[in-house]
């Protein structure tokens, strides 16, 4: 068996070697690191939601007292006390927005952006948007 027949075996023979760690190797590690994501993902979502808990629990409070209420009523709903004159100031400058004004949006991930979700299994993961 002369050098070239060796080559000609041993080089398909680590391509299917290489191939075989690939597949038994990356995979896997994509679904630790996608596994990984997401408890970090749940773990910042859960301090996100304990601090809106506080915050609403503060809120709560609040609006149990009549000056709070009294300040939400005139701010958000333009109440009046009888007697007073409600006025209401308009920016001039400022372009109207009619709701038919088209949103575009733009595209969330570049190809090689995908790619990279995709090798640190990133795409596995489900992120939470802040409301």
């Amino acid at each position: 068996m002369t050098a070239r027949n060796r080559l000609q075996i041993v080089i398909p023979v680590l391509l299917l070697i290489a191939a075989a760690v690939l597949v038994t190797n990356v995979f896997p590690f994509r679904q630790i690191l996608a596994t990984e994501r997401s408890i970090d993902l749940a773990g910042e979502r859960l301090d996100t939601l304990r601090t809106e808990n506080r915050r609403l629990e503060a809120e709560v409070a609040a609006l149990s007292t009549d000056a709070e209420l009294e300040r939400l009523a005139r701010s958000e709903f333009g109440y009046v006390a009888p007697g007073e004159i409600a006025y209401v100031i308009t920016d001039p400058n400022e372009p109207a927005r009619s709701a038919e004004d088209p949103v575009v949006l733009e595209p969330s991930r570049t190809w090689y952006e995908a790619i990279w979700a995709f090798l640190t299994g990133e795409d596995y993961v489900t992120t939470y948007d802040e409301g």
